[in-house]
This record gives C-alpha cells, sequence and structure tokens, in this order.
C-alpha cells in the first residue's frame, strides 16, 4: 500500500471526547423535563437536522427550548451544550507531529455550529488544521458518501492517498470503498501506532 498523503480525522471521540450525559443533567436543573425526555430529544432526528444544516442555531434552540421547558435563555443554551468536550492529548500530539513534518491534515465531522466554536475557542490545536469538512456547513453526513467526496475535492486527494481515522464501523466503511487508508479508533495509542506505521514514520 502506498505511503498516504493526507490525514484525515474524525473530531469527536478522535480528537475530542465528549460526554453529553453532562449537559443534559444541567438541562434538567433549568427544565421542566426530566433527564430521560431531555435525552431523548437531544438525540433525536432534531439534532440530525441541526448537524445536516438543515436548522439553524436558533431554530434547534427553540425545538429543544419547546420540548423541554427549558427556563433560560439562548446564550445559556449554548453554553450548556458546547461545554461537553475534553482534548485525547495522545492523538492531538500526533497532529502536532504531523504539522511540524508538514504533512497535511483535514478534520472531517458530523458536528454543529455550537461545538465547533466551541472547540476552535477552546482547543488551540483545532485551528491549526489545513481543511475541514463539517456536516453543517455542506449539508451532507457521514456516512453517505457525497460528503466524502468534498473530502476528496478539498484536500486534493483520493483512494489511497487518504488516511482516515474516526471511531464509527460504519463511517469507515464508506472511507474503505472508496480506497481510503482507514483505521477504526477505539485506543488513541493503538491508532496512532497504526497510522505511523502506514505514514511510515
Amino acid at each position: 500500500m502506498s505511503r498516504p498523503n493526507v490525514v484525515v480525522f474524525d473530531l469527536g471521540k478522535v480528537l475530542v471526547d465528549f460526554d453529553y450525559s453532562i449537559a443534559i443533567r444541567r438541562f434538567a436543573e433549568r427544565s421542566e423535563a426530566g433527564i430521560e425526555q431531555i435525552q431523548q430529544l437531544v438525540v433525536s432526528p432534531i439534532q440530525v437536522e441541526y448537524e445536516s444544516g438543515k436548522i439553524t442555531t436558533d431554530e434547534f434552540f427553540e425545538a429543544i427550548r419547546h420540548g423541554a421547558g427549558f427556563r433560560g435563555d439562548c446564550a445559556e443554551f449554548v453554553s450548556i451544550f458546547a461545554d461537553i468536550f475534553s482534548p485525547l492529548k495522545t492523538m492531538i500530539a500526533f497532529f502536532e507531529r504531523l504539522k511540524s513534518l508538514g504533512i497535511p491534515t483535514c478534520v472531517f465531522s458530523n458536528t454543529n455550529e455550537i461545538a465547533t466554536r466551541h472547540i476552535r475557542e477552546k482547543f488551540s490545536f483545532y485551528s491549526r488544521f489545513d481543511n475541514f469538512v463539517l456536516s453543517f456547513e455542506v449539508g451532507g453526513m457521514k456516512p453517505d458518501e457525497p460528503i466524502y467526496e468534498v473530502v476528496e475535492q478539498r484536500t486534493g486527494e483520493s483512494g489511497a492517498a487518504i488516511l482516515y481515522i474516526d471511531d464509527r464501523p460504519e463511517n469507515i466503511m464508506t472511507g474503505k470503498g472508496k480506497g481510503w487508508q482507514t483505521i477504526l479508533q477505539d485506543d488513541e495509542s493503538a491508532s496512532v501506532a497504526r497510522a505511523e506505521a502506514l505514514l511510515g514514520l
């Protein structure tokens, strides 16, 4: 297999960990609904619409506020919804090594405006990626193939020239189908070791 020319990273569970239960507990303290009802709202089709760019942050807020009986304003909602991330330091250190070697990188994520704004402000590494393909901006979501084509367009690479790291098997399968080299992440250190081997580092 040829050496990849670009490394494409998923965001959640690859570069940053997240825990929706943190936000759900805080929502429950400020809402009429209980934790189970709020959890169903947060992981409902409303979130898919938000992450695929079909509704705005304000519309997402109104849907959750109405569904949960949330008593705060949009600013409080954004603060609660955003503050659920922590860095995956081994993978971020690997990214920094790639940057020092001049190897191109790309963030490729099903995500939303609230999350990416928070990550950009809180984690300095994020803004240093060469390319970003974010579901809410391009109007498509993994594992559907069209958003993978956007990655190829923006990086200028295709097939085995792309090394792709993601934590979800269905997302990896679409990448494999396009001939990308892939790593299914369930352990940071193992992912980095495999990536280094494929890159000849």
